[in-house]
């Protein structure tokens, strides 16, 4: 069977309605071996066994507020409520919306967060073996660093209490730096604070004082040659064994 796609160097004519061939195997290698060979290759690179996305990081900041709750032994009635978007109804009790406020690839030089110039477009090779699920496979992890600004914004029914809850959110997050960092969050630190927000909610006017942080994830990727096999195979033949 010729190739019947324009322009297309892929030949059609080794394929044929037998799903495990060898040459979809020689195609999918070399996919895969093309997906690897534009990934940075970094030195005695191994897989970060507890490296958090930035969902996981947002999560790891709500434990961190209600531990600290904890061990101080607040009652329910005077703990703060931690949510993940601004508050659009009056709570009973004041709240800490945690939001993603910028995200960007991860930059690496000299400069402040976001200014040096070397971005991680590309993913970067974490490791690669043998796919233990699949003998004479291979299988890869590539892993993109993110940088990102989390707002944590405290609000109160006055400006004064979301001043205080400010002074009190900043003391929470500088007794839990070492603790991000080491589940994962390799780099998190103060960024700035930002104007003071009002809003109406209910006919009522509620305060918000945001303080922003600056924290550098990866996500991770993993790239299997038996996957993109599948993947190949699924979508490149039909049921007639024609593509």
């Amino acid at each position: 069977m010729a190739n019947k796609i324009p322009n297309s160097t892929l030949r059609t004519d080794i394929l044929t309605e037998d799903l495990t061939v060898e040459p979809a195997r020689i195609i999918v290698s070399h996919a895969y071996a093309s997906l690897i060979e534009t990934a940075e290759h970094l030195p005695k690179s191994v897989t970060p066994g507890t490296s958090k996305n930035i969902i996981q990081v947002l999560e790891l900041i709500k434990d961190a507020i209600e531990n600290y709750e904890l061990r101080q032994h607040k009652l329910d009635r005077d703990k703060v409520r931690v949510v993940y978007e601004d508050p659009d109804e009056l709570a009973e009790f004041e709240t800490i919306s945690i939001l993603i406020q910028k995200r960007q690839p991860g930059a690496f030089g000299a400069g402040a967060p976001f200014e040096a110039s070397v971005k991680n477009l590309r993913p970067l090779l974490r490791e690669e073996t043998e796919d233990p699920d699949a003998p004479g496979y291979k299988r890869a992890i590539l892993g993109y660093f993110h940088d990102n600004i989390v707002r944590l914004t405290c609000w109160a029914l006055t400006n004064k209490a979301a001043n205080a809850r400010m002074l009190w959110l900043e003391e929470v997050m500088e007794q839990y730096l070492w603790y991000f960092r080491i589940s994962g969050a390799n780099r998190f630190f103060y960024h700035k604070h930002s104007d003071q927000l009002v809003k109406t909610v209910s006919n009522n006017r509620i305060y918000g004082r945001p303080i922003d942080y600056f924290v550098r994830t990866e996500t991770l990727r993993a790239i299997s040659e038996k996957e993109l096999e599948t993947i190949y195979v699924s979508l490149a033949f039909r049921k007639d064994g024609n593509l």
